[in-house]
């Protein structure tokens, strides 16, 4: 449990080490990258080939190479988002009706794979993959602060970038604070105990619910810090991001992209393996 909290940590710390260098998207402003990137999602949304999704991942890990995010960091975020999401299409190939592609007994039933099912799969599959990395190669390269800049200066909602702020530093707060307490336990602990165990998971309940606890105590405390020190509800930017002509270079060369891909099965007809692609 140690190494996984020690390992969030560090994680995040690389994040800021991602955003601190030298690459195309670093270089842009925040502003234009969250409009780029939303308007990415939203053609990612409407693809309707596996054509289509193949491009622009490529086009996303092109973007993380000249960005000198390495591909490890890049495909390692997206790949529980994966997992989770072959995991909701599992049953589609069953129960979606068309041409059978494998068919097998399975006790007195029949059970048939259909084209359609593994296509539509396959489809929802690389929708969320691309969508979800995008997301992550937007975050690897913007600093957190100037994200909430950016969303602060597109007029998204003012209680939306509080939440945002608030909950991303606590994070951080409340992980070392069960560090701590698993290492407290630990050291009070005499011999190994085994993880599927009655008493080891009446001591983790009994951790997570003190843990709450004192989550809920620390919020009032610091509002109340807060409120002494003259908060009013509106956050107060110490720097002002200012644009130029690469960002809004980079703006229309994203899109234009984007809409090259959404149009690309009209432009190259492809048919082959089936009509997937």
């Amino acid at each position: 449990m140690f190494k996984e909290l020690l390992k969030v940590l560090g994680e995040s710390l690389r994040n800021e080490e991602y955003a601190s260098r030298k690459g195309l998207l670093q270089l842009v402003d925040p502003r234009f990258k969250l409009a780029c990137f939303f308007s990415l999602i939203v053609v990612t949304v409407l693809l309707r080939s596996v054509l289509q999704f193949l491009l622009m991942l490529l086009f996303l890990i092109v973007l993380a190479v000249a960005s000198r995010v390495p591909q490890r960091a890049f495909f390692g975020r997206t790949s529980l988002v994966l997992v989770f999401s072959l995991v909701i299409v599992l049953p589609l190939p069953f129960i979606t009706p068309g041409s059978p592609w494998l068919v097998f007994p399975l006790g007195p039933w029949l059970v048939s794979l259909s084209y359609e099912g593994l296509y539509s799969a396959a489809l929802f599959t690389m929708r969320v993959w691309v969508s979800v990395g995008a997301l992550t190669l937007l975050t690897l390269t913007t600093r957190f602060t100037a994200l909430l800049h950016g969303m602060e200066r597109l007029h998204f909602p003012r209680l939306f970038i509080q939440l945002t702020s608030l909950t991303y530093r606590y994070i951080f707060l409340f992980t070392d604070e069960a560090y701590r307490m698993g290492l407290a336990k630990e050291a009070r602990t005499v011999r190994k105990e085994r993880i599927i165990h009655f008493r080891t998971l009446r001591t983790i309940s009994s951790m997570i619910g003190t843990l709450f606890i004192r989550a809920f105590e620390r919020g009032e405390k610091v509002y109340q810090a807060m409120l002494a020190r003259g908060y009013s509800g509106e956050s107060r930017l110490l720097t002002q991001l200012q644009s130029g002509a690469k960002d809004w270079g980079f703006a229309v060369g994203l899109l234009f992209l984007a809409l090259l891909i959404y149009f690309a099965p009209f432009i190259i007809p492809v048919t082959f393996i089936g009509g997937w692609f």
